[in-house]
């Protein structure tokens, strides 16, 4: 059984919004189900491949700068020297340096070496750490665990990747962890439909109306699992909607057996229903 993961509201910072594409327009009430599955080919950006690789391969010697594209996480806010220590004798960094320089124990990455995504629907986000894998190829829970947003109109949903910065700034938070680049899923926000055959028609024919069916499907959107493409950086993510629609009806006169009217007035009655 898998395991659900309910998303928070938080407020969106301004790199955020601006990854955010606007509304879309109204769409059935429902729930979005979003599963992360993994990632392949990740890489840092080219002006910190150098100089991440040397924050590991020699941590005593420094870090490098801070910048704007960066994100950070206070848990990994400690010096250098400390950092050092703490590799000694049960890390080891990785040939080959780039984004899998991170050290390694008994040959697995520890989680906060990994990328997490950020999920981003209509103004709600949740953070998804990777499980497992290495930075460039990390693997997330899949389908043991899903995330459900509520869908009062249709949107994209935006998933943002990161790297923890090593070498942040105390009490930095996230703001200086290293961006990867970002995927835009555009859900479809309406149950899928299946193919009927017309059995009276050719073998062609069959083939010419199932080709167009599946074609008209893909236009309405992604539903189900797909690899999308990174932008504002490279490799792709594997990753899973699906759309729920909320089935309650709205409720007519038909639906109660009427016992009395208890009073009247100028715009109709009232009346005791059961």
């Amino acid at each position: 059984m898998g395991s659900f993961g309910f998303c928070i509201g938080l407020r969106r910072t301004a790199a955020s919004e601006a990854m955010v594409s606007p509304p879309q327009g109204p769409s059935k009430p429902g729930i979005l189900i979003v599963t992360l599955h993994e990632g392949k080919d990740f890489s840092l950006p080219p002006h910190y491949q150098q100089q991440y690789s040397q924050q590991y391969q020699n941590p005593a010697t420094g870090g490098f700068s801070v910048a704007g594209s960066m994100r950070g996480n206070p848990s990994m806010s400690a010096t250098p020297s400390a950092m050092a220590g703490s590799y000694a004798q049960n890390a080891r960094p990785q040939p080959g340096g780039g984004i899998n320089a991170a050290p390694t124990i008994h040959g697995r990455y520890s989680s906060r070496h990994l990328p997490y995504a950020l999920l981003d629907f209509d103004k709600l986000q949740v953070f998804v750490d990777a499980v497992s894998g290495s930075p460039q190829n990390p693997y997330w829970a899949g389908d043991n665990t899903s995330y459900k947003f509520d869908v009062s109109r249709a949107t994209d949903l935006s998933v943002q990747i990161y790297l923890r910065n090593p070498n942040a700034r105390p009490g930095a938070g996230r703001s200086e962890d290293i961006f990867l680049g970002v995927v835009r899923v555009n859900p479809r926000f309406e149950e899928a439909k299946q193919y009927v055959e017309d059995p009276k028609a050719s073998k062609k024919d069959r083939e010419r109306s199932m080709a167009a069916f599946a074609e008209q499907e893909r236009s309405m959107g992604q539903f189900g699992t797909e690899w999308l493409q990174v932008a504002f950086g490279t490799g792709s993510v594997k990753i899973g909607v699906t759309f729920l629609e909320n089935q309650q009806r709205t409720l007519k006169i038909e639906d109660f057996e009427l016992l009395k009217v208890v009073g009247k007035g100028s715009f109709g009655k009232v009346m005791q229903v059961m």
